[in-house]
């Protein structure tokens, strides 16, 4: 059962990539404020959502989703983050630039108005502008400021340097915590962390009948006064103190994409 179950999730995996492919050109509008191009995020929104379903993830959330202008900070537990926030809200987001690289997906990620960065070399003020001039169009920018992936327990000291074009624009963060789970348990597979593959790990999530993921987003915090350290601390806290809680409340709206667990 496992194997076809691999082969059937696979095989529509990779039918929706080449739609990806197919329907981009065919979605793309011109930023009237940049001149850039980009996919339609409204579609790129749906493209994600269908991902999800195919990779049978259940997706739950609680508070409220953050709206344009705003800068959503969250913890970095996998490749699926792009996926579930990607679902959820018409945001771009900050990437390492290895990923521009990447065969298919660094394309998608390109045109859906990813900003790529590269780390040394002095680029921390050119990171700063990019992210910058983004929040000041009225938009909404992800980003994960531990800089790499975590087994989804706790979180890493953000780069807070990260945060400075959001004090000098004057952008609200939205501290977004992710919570992979098992009926509750911490999930062991999703995580995509030390030397483990993407093939390793997506193979992982195919066997399984169903995936969990639980999304908190919670009130945006208004920075007047605080600097660029103490904001990525305060965020840092507000979803650690999240992602140790009891679970999703009573508040929480669930998303569960169709046929979750079936083959």
């Amino acid at each position: 059962m496992s194997t076809l179950r691999v082969a059937w999730r696979g095989s529509r995996l990779l039918v929706h990539l080449i739609v990806g492919v197919v329907l981009t050109p065919l979605v793309i509008r011109r930023d009237p404020a940049t001149g850039d191009w980009r996919t339609n995020p409204y579609v790129a929104s749906w493209w994600h959502g269908r991902l999800a379903a195919i990779l049978r993830l259940e997706i739950t959330t609680s508070g409220y989703r953050p709206q344009a202008p705003a800068l959503v900070v969250a913890n970095h537990v996998s490749w699926l983050d792009i996926i579930v926030l990607g679902h959820l809200t018409p945001t771009a987001f900050l990437s390492k630039d290895e990923v521009r690289r990447w065969p298919v997906i660094g394309w998608l990620a390109a045109r859906s108005g990813t900003l790529f960065i590269r780390r040394g070399g002095g680029q921390a003020s050119a990171i700063s502008q990019a992210i910058g001039d983004r929040l000041a169009q009225d938009g909404l920018l992800t980003l994960f400021p531990e800089g790499t992936t975590t087994n989804g327990r706790d979180v890493r000291p953000f780069f807070s340097r990260l945060f400075s074009a959001a004090i000098e624009t004057g952008t609200p963060i939205v501290p977004t915590s992710l919570r992979y789970h098992v009926d509750g348990e911490h999930d062991p597979v999703a995580p995509y962390i030390d030397d483990q593959s993407l093939a390793e790990n997506l193979l992982g999530l195919l066997r399984r009948s169903y995936n969990q993921v639980h999304v908190h987003f919670a009130a945006p915090v208004h920075h007047s006064g605080m600097n660029r350290k103490s904001l990525a601390e305060h965020t840092r806290k507000i979803i650690l103190k999240s992602l140790r809680g009891t679970g999703p409340d009573s508040n929480t709206l669930r998303e569960q994409m169709p046929d979750s667990r079936q083959a």
